[in-house]
């Protein structure tokens, strides 16, 4: 508010005249003539009648002043003064020291005054009339807007309406930026109630301010604001800044309830953006004690074209998402209407755009899902487009560390997102996949709405069989793969945590699938990152190592060509293959033995197990895995041969497996498996021909005692048995073969060990390991080999040097009593039998 102005009151001679002489003071109470004498003394009025009748009235005395309706009449009603502009609009500015004191005009006076504002506005506005005398005359009129008076209302509605008057622009324009300099149409004013009795009233809008100014009809008040709305320079303030002030909640609740106006408000409010540049925040934010926000939620139920784009993006951010929502998906329609080309359309670039700034996922309502799949089809959009809403989106992949899909949305509640929910209630193609998801393959893993999509799949996984018809379950297949080999020329972030999705998708997707190349393509993934390594192969072990899954031709094969990666990685990769060769030997033989069909198959194995052994055996040394396969190999072997019937076998098969039992590169430890193996079908097809009875030829489960002439004794082939008889755990040789090759090679054995008492030493160290470990006696779970070695042992040692020593030795073992009491009597009867 600008300062008061000290100015020279000018008082038109007419009114000092009047006022000089007119006055009855005999009609008037001590009180009221001292307020007319003060009256008189401020205008300057002290040499006239009324002066002198006042102070004789009151006889020396000075009663607080009481500026009555009947003083306050015969100071300020005097119509003739209005008759000339100038000397009316002068005497209006004298008035400022009476009601700057408090003196305020009467009803009547107030009315005439207005009546003189009205007629003589054009004149205020005119060169005719000083600056100083025109802020003079609105000092006036603040003060009697917010003084206790019946002027104040009077005043209001005169101001009010000129304001808002846009049919002569001029002068309410004139009228708005005094209002809003002098603050004349906010804060309070005053205004009489059914009893007459002036009250306060806030300038807001109100059923009492509609009744005040507008006759008690909401729909002048409305009328007034849409004419007022669309009117203003740019950049300057105008009507709207005067109207602000008054906007309440009861404003909101007559939109609230009347439709019609909402529309019309609608139409106004973009006019003012377009034309004045002004966004009017405040109005189309109108909100109810309840809090609807019925001028944004007018949106919700109509066809929008670029005006409504306009209007939603200028609501307020804070607005609950349920009465949003509806319009956000308004304007979804809107931009995918017209083959989504509105968003080339000037309006959303400045306006529509603004819509989509959010913070989190939380504020985007979660069927605008659908617009990002849409708006980013490369098959359909542009750079700019993809860019633009893969930005907007990119809020929902706050979670692809987590594996974790968003919180969205949804009827203005929060939603978490399920890829259920998306792949079945948003998109509704659930047996359509393959109809768009190809479209999206080629951009990879780096675009982010297929970081979105894995994360849906990955999600519904479990479900996925469900869900997809077989066609999109092969279009997923595919779009998964794609987008795992994509992933190398991702960022590190998103390759290690994409490729352990789509892997982990894809394991539950296929767990029983019968398509053993999808299973070795799915395997082979691992490939790409670390983190999948193990994953990978705990899902081709439990593929292939599953006695669930039938065996057929592709999946045996897959077994063998495996067996070529696992034994260049020394054992690293595919480390299942070990339990193949573990566990599946007796399996497969069975196989071979019913489905006549694969001979070739059977002796192709075999070749190959047989060219891996031998580069097992040969390398072991210069790669110490390798020695570990050739023993897992040899034990495979040793399994299916046993089982497998004679005639399955070629002929040529059975000899290079009799060439390699009797060269000189084979290993003892594989020889002495393999050699009760081989020799039953050397002897089927060399020495006892090939017309054998059938039934004899099947009789598979014997085994055969080695072939002694084929083992050249010496003390490397000692060491090896040793070597075996110390990891006899580990070493999965039967005990019978040992037993038959420490028997049949005794004499021979004992004089090597004459000749090497370190040997020698070694030796029986290994034995006398054996016969006091818990799990090689009589209750333990290789009492095999303790019954064996507890037999040899004593054939070695009975009348040697060494008897008596080992002898004590196991007699301390016996009484310590640490052992049990069958294992403990065993103890003794070797001792027993060493003595003997």
């Amino acid at each position: 508010m600008k300062n008061h102005l000290n100015i020279e009151n000018s008082i038109p001679a007419r009114f000092k005249e009047t006022l000089a002489s007119k006055p009855d003071v005999s009609c008037l109470e001590p009180a009221e003539a001292q307020a007319l004498l003060e009256a008189l003394e401020m205008l300057g009025i002290q040499d006239g009648v009324a002066y002198t009748e006042a102070k004789k009235r009151l006889q020396d005395s000075k009663p607080d002043p009481d500026f009555t309706e009947v003083v306050a009449e015969q100071v300020y009603y005097h119509p003739r003064v209005y008759a000339n502009e100038q000397e009316g609009f002068a005497f209006v500015a004298a008035w400022y020291p009476l009601v700057a004191k408090g003196f305020y005009p009467d009803e009547k006076s107030a009315a005439k005054l207005v009546e003189f504002l009205y007629f003589g506005l054009a004149f205020l506005q005119s060169e005719a009339i000083s600056e100083e005398s025109r802020l003079r005359i609105f000092e006036v009129l603040r003060i009697l807007i917010h003084s206790k008076s019946k002027a104040s209302v009077l005043v209001a509605q005169f101001l009010m309406h000129r304001a808002l008057d846009m049919r002569d622009y001029l002068s309410a324009h004139f009228i708005i930026q005094y209002c809003l300099n002098y603050e004349l149409i906010t804060g309070i004013y005053f205004a009489a109630d059914e009893q007459g009795i002036l009250q306060e009233y806030p300038f807001r809008i109100s059923d009492d301010f509609v009744m005040h100014f507008y006759k008690g009809k909401w729909e002048l008040l409305v009328e007034s604001l849409h004419q007022v709305l669309p009117v203003g320079q740019v950049g300057k303030p105008g009507a709207y800044e005067v109207l602000k002030p008054w906007l309440s909640e009861d404003l909101a609740r007559f939109y609230a309830k009347n439709e019609q106006w909402v529309a019309a408000a609608h139409k106004v409010l973009v006019e003012r953006v377009l034309f004045v540049e002004d966004e009017s925040f405040d109005y189309i934010n109108l909100r109810t004690s309840e809090g609807e926000y019925p001028l944004v939620t007018g949106l919700n139920s109509k066809q929008w074209d670029e005006s409504d784009v306009l209007l939603f993006s200028i609501k307020d951010k804070n607005i609950p998402l349920k009465q949003t929502e509806p319009g956000f998906y308004r304007l979804q329609d809107w931009l995918l209407a017209a083959d989504a080309t509105h968003f080339n359309r000037p309006v959303f670039d400045d306006y529509g755009k603004i819509a989509f700034q959010v913070n989190s996922a939380k504020e985007l309502p979660v069927r605008s899902i659908l617009l990002w799949f849409v708006m980013s089809d490369a098959k359909s959009s542009t750079l700019s487009k993809i860019a633009f809403f893969n930005d907007v989106f990119s809020c929902l992949l706050t979670g692809w560390e987590v594996k974790q899909l968003p919180v969205m949305s949804h009827k203005g509640e929060d939603f978490p997102v399920t890829g259920v929910y998306v792949l079945r209630d948003l998109f509704e193609t659930s047996t359509q996949l393959e109809n768009w998801i190809p479209s999206f393959q080629p951009s990879g893993l780096a675009d982010p709405l297929n970081q979105f999509l894995i994360l849906c799949f990955y999600d519904a996984r479990f479900q996925l069989n469900e869900l997809l018809s077989d066609e999109s379950k092969e279009a997923l297949y595919n779009h998964l793969i794609t987008l795992a080999h994509s992933a190398r020329e991702s960022k590190p972030y998103l390759r290690e945590t994409g490729v352990q999705l789509i892997v982990e998708t894809l394991i539950v997707l296929y767990k029983d699938t019968p398509k053993v190349g999808r299973v070795n393509e799915i395997s082979a993934l691992k490939n790409l990152h670390p983190s999948i390594i193990e994953t990978c192969e705990q899902y081709a072990k439990s593929y292939y190592v599953n006695t669930e899954t039938p065996l057929e031709p592709q999946f045996i094969q897959s077994w063998y060509l495996s067996l070529n990666d696992y034994y260049y990685s020394s054992g690293k990769e595919l480390v299942w293959v070990a339990e193949v060769l573990k566990n599946q030997g007796e399996r497969l033989a069975q196989y071979f033995n019913e489905v006549k069909a694969q001979e070739i198959l059977a002796n192709e194995v075999l070749f190959r197990l047989l060219t891996f052994l031998k580069r097992s055996t040969k390398n072991s040394k210069k790669y110490p895995g390798l020695e570990k396969i050739a023993s897992e190999i040899t034990t495979h072997l040793s399994d299916l041969l046993q089982h497998l019937k004679h005639g399955i076998l070629f002929k040529n098969t059975v000899e290079t497996f009799h060439s390699y039992l009797t060269g000189h590169e084979i290993n003892l430890y594989h020889q002495m498996q393999l050699e009760p193996v081989i020799m039953p079908f050397y002897r089927y097809y060399f020495e006892q021909g090939d017309t054998r009875n059938v039934a004899e030829s099947q009789n598979t489960n014997r085994v055969t005692p080695l072939v002694t002439s084929a083992i050249k004794l010496s003390d490397v082939v000692l060491e090896q048995v040793i070597t075996d008889l110390e990891n006899f755990k580990e070493s999965r040789i039967d005990s019978v073969v040992y037993r038959t090759f420490l028997e049949k090679n005794l004499t021979d054995i004992q004089s090597l060990l004459a000749k090497n008492t370190p040997l020698a030493m070694q030796f029986y160290q290994a034995l006398y390991l054996i016969i006091i470990d818990v799990e090689a006696g009589p209750d333990g779970i290789y009492k095999a080999y303790g019954n064996l070695v507890r037999s040899v042992f004593v054939q070695f040692l009975k009348g040697t040097a060494m008897a008596q020593t080992y002898g004590q030795g196991l007699q301390m073992m016996a009484e310590s009593g640490a052992y049990s009491e069958n294992l403990t009597e065993t103890l003794l009867q070797v001792v027993t039998d060493l003595k003997a």
